[in-house]
């Protein structure tokens, strides 16, 4: 029959895999359970405010988010994004900034230069640096502690460290380290603007999920918001789908729902028993974000500030990026083992960058399961399944990088595309 593909999951894997099959002519109907298009990067309502579920930065080396979001520009907005050369402020400690030099010259010249750290210190963080991103033979097993045992201990303190539960969601002790030196080397090993920090100006879900979905439907295809899929049956030439106010068959499926949602309806398929008993071993890690409204006329020296000594890694001044003056953001990472006053203690840390007043109001945001564990040795399916009508397509798929946009849009892409060969 004509191809007819169904996308189960609106995040930012699900609609760069629609986006994908529906500018390749396939008719696509992309099936979301929410009333909000994002998944785990989407736009949340609070206090009357467009916000976000979690606060994220993007690397310059995300180049397939950055295609496709510049690919629906005007939809996604010329300004969506604010690129900033990479810089790394923790008063009173420590401070680095790479120069406009070409890669790795700027990671090394930011190294000698930082302030904060001895010559030793400088010169043992830059060898290091030089070796990890030659060096081809990385042990598999190996976890960031493990990898960055050699270092002195104010340096993974200050950097190795806080850089590896930033970038992977996953403290060192059982981070893994391949995986972090997949993500220093793109960073710092390519080229000079891969490094660089993009802040996003708009909310998470119309900076791609929704322009993305407009497009699917510009082109002829159907976005289904609260439409939950409850099961599937496969033969060997289509996949049935079961929600709440009907049934529809489709000649092929791409399950880009999140992984802890991946057993529940690839289990009852024999094909796909094995990987819905793989994925249903991952352990989470959460993310919590804190929006702090101080007076409006409040702002940071600068847009964000890594923070010490305390439960949030950073601090983001929305004002500057998003022009909701006075309003903070702050992000606690690894977040397992957050007290019950973790907002208050954040704001204690902010104390040793600004003085910001008092708040106005506060609100909290948990995604409890905002990425996986990124340990060492991790199976991450392919996004082929054992079923031929069935692909995956998620941050958690085979693939370079920890749960990251980039992740979610080249899994899509990439689901799309092997989906694509077999028609």
């Amino acid at each position: 029959m004509k191809p007819k593909v169904a996308v189960i999951g609106g995040g930012w894997a699900g609609c760069a895999a629609a986006l994908t099959l529906a500018e390749a002519g396939v008719a696509v109907t992309l099936l979301e359970a929410s009333r909000t298009l994002g998944g785990r990067a989407r736009a949340v309502e609070l206090e009357g405010q467009a916000l976000d579920n979690g606060q994220h930065i993007l690397l310059g080396a995300y180049e397939q988010t950055l295609q496709l979001i510049d690919h629906l520009r005007p939809a996604a907005a010329p300004e969506g994004l604010w690129r900033l050369p990479l810089t790394l402020d923790q008063p009173p400690e420590f401070s680095l900034a790479c120069p406009r030099l070409p890669a790795p010259l700027h990671l090394l010249a930011g190294l000698l230069g930082a302030q904060g750290l001895g010559w030793r210190e400088k010169l043992a963080a830059a060898r290091w640096a030089h070796a990890l991103l030659n060096d081809e033979n990385m042990p598999g097993h190996l976890n960031v502690s493990q990898l960055t045992r050699s270092q002195p201990a104010r340096l993974n303190r200050l950097l190795w460290h806080p850089l590896c539960i930033s970038a992977l969601n996953t403290p060192p002790d059982i981070a893994s380290a391949q995986v972090f030196r997949n993500v220093i080397r793109a960073a710092f090993g390519g080229r000079t603007h891969h490094s660089d920090m993009l802040l996003p100006r708009r909310d998470l879900t119309a900076l791609f999920p929704a322009p993305a979905a407009a497009r699917v439907t510009e082109l002829g295809g159907e976005v289904r918001l609260s439409s939950r899929v409850s099961a599937l049956e496969a033969t060997a030439t289509g996949v049935t789908l079961a929600t709440r106010d009907a049934t529809a068959t489709y000649s092929h499926v791409i399950l880009a729902v999140a992984p802890q949602h991946l057993a529940a309806l690839a289990a009852p398929l024999p094909a796909l028993d094995s990987l819905a008993r793989e994925v249903s071993a991952y352990g989470y890690q959460p993310i919590a974000t804190g929006y702090v409204q101080y007076d409006p006329a409040f702002r940071l020296k600068k847009p964000l500030f890594a923070l010490s000594n305390g439960p949030a890694q950073f601090v983001f001044d929305r004002g500057q990026s998003h022009g909701q003056a006075g309003l903070l953001a702050f992000v606690a990472s690894a977040a397992t083992n957050l007290s019950e006053g973790w907002l208050d203690e954040a704001e204690a840390q902010l104390q040793r960058v600004a003085e910001p007043g008092a708040a106005r109001w506060r609100k909290r945001v948990v995604e409890k399961h905002a990425t996986y564990a990124c340990i060492p040795d991790m199976a991450r399916p392919p996004a082929c399944t054992a079923h031929p009508c069935i692909f995956l397509a998620g941050d958690y798929t085979a693939g370079p990088y920890p749960a990251t946009l980039e992740s979610a849009t080249q899994s899509g892409v990439q689901s799309a595309g092997a989906l694509l060969e077999q028609l």
